[in-house]
Parts: C-alpha cells; structure tokens; sequence
C-alpha cells in the first residue's frame, strides 16, 4: 500500500479521511464545474432546515459519512444533480440526497481500494429537520469538514471506530 500524506491532521486515519475529502470535492466538482471550497467552519453543522444524507463503509474499516445539505443549498444542488428542480418538502428530496450521498460513498469507495482497504456501501438513510443535533458513539472518532459551493455552504460529517481495522 502506498504511503498517503495526511493533508488533515486529526486522529481519523489519513487515507479514510483524504478519499473522502478528495470523493467530496470530486463529487460536486462534476456537478459545479469546479471543486468546492473547505472552510473553516465553528457554527453548528445543522443549524436550521436541513437534509442529511447517510451511508456507512463496511469492511476493513467501519465508518459513516453524512451529507449535510442546509434548505437552500439542497434545493440548488440537488436541482443540478437531478437536472430539474426538487421540491425540499417531497419524497423525491429524500431520493436525490440519499443518491448523491451514495456517489459520494462510492466514490470514495474506491479510493480506498486503491489504497488496499475493501469497504462496502451500506444503503443510504436520509433524515430531515431542524437544527438536527449529530451524537457521537463514545468508541468513535469524528471530523467535520465544511465547505462552500456557487449555491451555498454544506458540510461532511466522517466518524469511524476509534481502532480500525485497516492500517493507515
């Protein structure tokens, strides 16, 4: 397995963290045109209407990712992902985010083969709310990584186990 530099210096292992960062900004890169920017972000990840989308890694690691998509930049994104618009109150909402959080999974998926470490995809779970508070299980580790795109801010949410299985 070839040695990744850590760009995000945190106890989360450097290539799970890097393959999803880098699957986040490939991800809506393809959607936008260009790669969203990170930001350093110290507000809640949920503040206000948000929709969540939720799929875990399984395998030689466990992990979770959730997509947090704040009302308006959900509307924006998932209009150009789906290429027509969606109504944020209707059942096709919950379709489209659990769908861009499943190529998102995927993407990063295979990332992490390529580093040696086997992860299947879980099927994607969507919740909507308001000021959604996310509880961390005392055995994981977690990182939140905000970022901005043309339509507004969202924000990823990577927690896995607190002793891996896959080496880093």
């Amino acid at each position: 397995m070839e040695t990744v530099e850590c760009r995000n210096k945190s106890e989360m292992p450097c290539a799970l963290m890097d393959c999803i960062t880098e699957a986040v900004t490939s991800t809506f890169a393809s959607i936008y045109g260009r790669e969203p920017l990170e930001k350093d972000g110290s507000s809640g990840a949920s503040d206000g209407d948000s929709v969540l989308g939720i799929i875990s890694l399984v395998g030689g690691l466990q992990c979770s990712i959730v997509l947090g998509l704040p009302r308006e930049t959900a509307k924006a994104v998932t209009a150009k992902f789906a290429g027509f618009e969606i109504d944020y109150d209707g059942p096709d909402m919950g379709d489209v985010v659990g769908e861009l959080a499943n190529v998102v999974a995927g993407d990063a998926a295979g990332r992490l083969e390529s580093h040696g470490i086997k992860a299947d995809l879980s099927l994607p779970t969507v919740a909507r709310g308001s000021d959604v508070e996310m509880i961390q299980q005392d055995k994981t580790m977690s990182r939140l990584v905000h970022y901005e795109c043309t339509d507004g801010g969202f924000w990823v949410r990577i927690s896995a186990e607190a002793r891996p299985t896959a080496r880093n």
